[in-house]
């Protein structure tokens, strides 16, 4: 009776000692680190940013929001209000080109509607029926942000915008775009829906864009772009709006944006001895100069001068 009683008193003991672990593991300050891989999550080389560590002081910016990083190693350079919602203007089109490419060749021809062909501000002046190739559009899109070039391109790949739209939020979920929604090709607000992303989500779908297409990055960089008249289009005469080509030694592109919603927004590509910087700013007052400040700094972290 007793040895019962015994190995009774024992079974409770380890029962409560295991009650207690449960309850107690894990610390109350453990996280589980979920590692966030900037690029797609189908991409072979997946790109995981982490911090470096440093006593420079970060130039203040006006900028709402930004985020540069080294393209290949994952380095986060500089920071501010990264996965902050927001409206970005014509940084949507890096997506446009993105699902066009993925769905067209670059000497595929496209033909200009009358709803492309319509819009504004931003625009190569497409003419409804004109039809060029896929890369001339694209040049459009990077060296003057043509709203009408996107719009053409959108529809080329099945010919109905909402469907161009729906691959262009799809493929934001495959890269890991948590926090973006487009509501169509070109990055212009609309009066029923709110579109917007964030300086994170951005520098993923900006890497994945160069990395999958390195010729964007080409057309990025180039400062002027003439399109010859042929049979089926007028000529063009493009020059592109990033000043920093022009006066920033190693910038290669990428992309410009603004709308009085979204503000003045920029991605940067930047290079420097074997290092490459991509930059992400979004509703600055003085985009050029706080990029200048941003890219100085962030070669600065990287041990370049």
């Amino acid at each position: 009776m007793i040895k019962k009683v015994f190995i009774g008193l024992l079974l409770l003991g380890v029962i409560l000692l295991v009650g207690v672990f449960l309850l107690t593991y894990p610390p109350r300050n453990f996280i589980l680190k979920t590692p966030e891989v900037l690029g797609s999550r189908v991409a072979s080389n997946e790109w995981q940013p982490k911090d470096i560590l440093g006593s420079q002081q970060a130039p203040k910016i006006t900028a709402h929001a930004a985020y540069f990083v080294d393209i290949d190693s994952g380095e986060v350079l500089y920071k501010k209000n990264e996965k902050i919602r927001a409206p970005v203007a014509s940084l949507v089109k890096v997506m446009t080109a993105i699902v066009t490419l993925e769905n067209r060749d670059w000497a595929d021809k496209v033909e200009v509607s009358s709803f492309a062909a319509s819009q504004e501000p931003d625009h190569m002046i497409l003419q409804q029926g004109e039809v060029l190739t896929v890369e001339e559009l694209l040049y459009g899109v990077f060296l003057i942000s043509g709203n009408d070039a996107a719009e053409a391109l959108a529809e080329s790949i099945t010919g109905d915008r909402i469907d161009f739209i729906k691959f262009m939020n799809t493929k934001a979920s495959l890269l890991g775009m948590r926090d973006t929604l487009f509501i169509n090709p070109s990055g212009l607000q609309e009066d029923t829906q709110t579109q917007y992303s964030t300086a994170y989500d951005v520098a993923l779908m900006s890497r994945f864009a160069i990395k999958q297409f390195p010729k964007l990055l080409d057309i990025s960089s180039t400062p002027y772009k003439y399109i010859e008249e042929t049979e089926t289009h007028q000529d063009y005469t493009l020059y592109s709006g990033i000043n920093l080509l022009t006066t920033y030694p190693g910038v290669v592109g990428f992309k410009t944006g603004y709308t009085p919603e979204a503000g003045m927004t920029l991605i940067t590509v930047a290079k420097r001895d074997g290092r490459i910087v991509l930059g992400v700013l979004l509703n600055s007052e003085s985009r050029r100069d706080e990029a200048r400040e941003l890219l100085d700094y962030s070669f600065k972290k990287l041990g370049i001068d």
